[in-house]
C-alpha cells in the first residue's frame, strides 16, 4: 500500500476529511511541475487526530506553526507531509465542491480551480520570500492554463478579498505579456 492509499484507509477509518493541495493540484489544474511534498487541506478541528494519524505512520513533527505542520517522513525517499490547518467554515465548502481524482492508485479530492487559487493568493499574501515565486508562478499558470478572464468581476474580486490589488496588477501583466 503506498503513502496515498495509506492515508485515504486511514484517514477514512477515523473518518477524517481532507483534500490534496499544493502542487499535486496544481499539476491536474494547470501543468505539470516538480513537487517534492503531499500537501494536504485538513479541518483545524481534527488536529489531534491527523497529529496521530502522522505519529502511527512513524512521521516525525518537523515543524508545527498551529496553521501549519510540516512532517518528516520515516525514510528519506518517502513523501515529507505538510498539512493546512483551517476554521471549519473554510474546510467545509472547499471539501462539498472538491473535485475526486485519481492520485497514486486511489480515488482523492483536489479543491475546484477557484478554491485553489484562493489558497494560493492567500499563501501569496502572508509567505515568506522564498515561497513566494513558487506560488506567483502557480497562480500566473493556472490563470493562463485555464484561460480566466482576470478582467472579469468574479476572478478580480477573488484576487482583491484573499490576495491584494498588487497580486492582482502583477499577474494581469504577467499573463497580458505572455
Amino acid at each position: 500500500m503506498n503513502l496515498f492509499q495509506r492515508i485515504n484507509f486511514e484517514a477514512g477509518n477515523r473518518q477524517l476529511k481532507f483534500l490534496v493541495i499544493g502542487g499535486l493540484a496544481v499539476n491536474i489544474h494547470a501543468y505539470p511541475r516538480d513537487t517534492a511534498d503531499l500537501d494536504l487541506l485538513v479541518c483545524q478541528d481534527a488536529r489531534a487526530s491527523w497529529l496521530e494519524l502522522f505519529l502511527q505512520l512513524d512521521y516525525t513533527v518537523d515543524q508545527d506553526a498551529n496553521a501549519f505542520i510540516q512532517f518528516a517522513p520515516p525514510q528519506q525517499e518517502a513523501w515529507p507531509v505538510d498539512l493546512m490547518l483551517v476554521r471549519p467554515a473554510t474546510f467545509d465548502p472547499i471539501f462539498q465542491s472538491g473535485i475526486p481524482v485519481d492520485m497514486y492508485g486511489v480515488k482523492l479530492l483536489i479543491p475546484t480551480l477557484e478554491h485553489l487559487i484562493t489558497l494560493k493568493l492567500h499563501a501569496l499574501k502572508h509567505s515568506h520570500a522564498g515561497r513566494f515565486m513558487k506560488d506567483f508562478l502557480d497562480v500566473e499558470n493556472m490563470v493562463r492554463k485555464n484561460k480566466l478572464d482576470l478582467r472579469s468581476d468574479n476572478i478580480r474580486q477573488l484576487f482583491l478579498k484573499y490576495g491584494s490589488m498588487e497580486l492582482y496588477e502583477k499577474i494581469s501583466r504577467t499573463v497580458a505579456n505572455g
